[in-house]
C-alpha cells in the first residue's frame, strides 16, 4: 500500500469514528431532552452562592459512567451554583441555567469519580435530584424518572462542606449523607 493510500485509509477511519461519536451524542441529547429541572427560578432567601464551582457531569444514581445530556447540563465547565430556600440554580458557563425546586432535591453525597473526572476519594460533591418530565405522559405509560446526580468539584474542602450544609438546610425530608463509591 502506498503512503497516499494509507493516509486516505486513516483519514476515512477518523471520519467514521468522529461521525459515529456525533451521531451517538445527538441520540443521547434527544433521549434526555425530555428531562429538565423546574421551569421557574427558585425563590426565597439565598442560603449560599458558589461562583466558580467546576461542574463535571450529571449521571443517574448508581451509574457513574452514564452521562445524561439535559439541556443546560450537557457539557463540563465552571458553574455558578446558587442555593436558595426554594431550590438550587446551576448556571454552567455558556449554557442556559437549570433551576431545581426544593421538591426535586433528594440530598447530597460525595464520590471519587464520575464520567469526565477522577479525583481523590470523596473529592466530588454530588447533588441528588429527580428531574421533571417536560412532556406530560399518560398515567402509567412511562416509568418514573430516575434520580440523578450532578457532580461538582470545589476549590477547597471547606467550600465542599459549605455546599453540603447549604443543601441540608433546604432539603426537608430525612436524608442521610452517604458516600457512594464508584464501581
Amino acid at each position: 500500500m502506498s503512503r497516499t493510500g494509507f493516509a486516505i485509509l486513516m483519514a476515512a477511519i477518523v471520519v467514521l469514528v468522529l461521525g459515529g461519536m456525533w451521531i451517538a451524542w445527538r441520540a443521547r441529547a434527544r433521549r434526555d431532552g425530555g428531562l429538565a429541572g423546574a421551569s421557574l427560578m427558585p425563590t426565597g432567601e439565598i442560603v449560599a452562592v458558589f461562583p466558580r464551582a467546576s461542574y463535571v457531569s450529571t449521571t443517574p444514581v448508581g451509574s457513574p459512567f452514564e452521562r445524561i445530556a439535559i439541556p443546560g447540563l450537557r457539557y463540563k465547565g465552571f458553574a455558578e451554583v446558587t442555593v436558595r430556600r426554594g431550590g438550587v440554580t446551576i448556571a454552567v458557563t455558556g449554557e442556559p441555567p437549570v433551576h431545581l425546586s426544593v421538591d426535586q432535591l433528594t440530598g447530597t453525597a460525595t464520590a471519587g469519580g464520575r464520567i469526565g473526572k477522577v479525583v481523590e476519594q470523596d473529592g466530588l460533591s454530588l447533588l441528588q435530584w429527580r428531574p421533571e418530565p417536560q412532556t406530560p405522559a399518560a398515567a402509567g405509560s412511562a416509568p418514573a424518572p430516575r434520580t440523578l446526580e450532578s457532580s461538582f468539584r470545589f476549590a477547597a474542602p471547606p467550600e465542599q462542606q459549605a455546599f453540603a450544609d447549604a443543601i441540608a438546610t433546604i432539603v426537608t425530608t430525612d436524608q442521610t449523607d452517604t458516600t457512594q463509591e464508584d464501581a
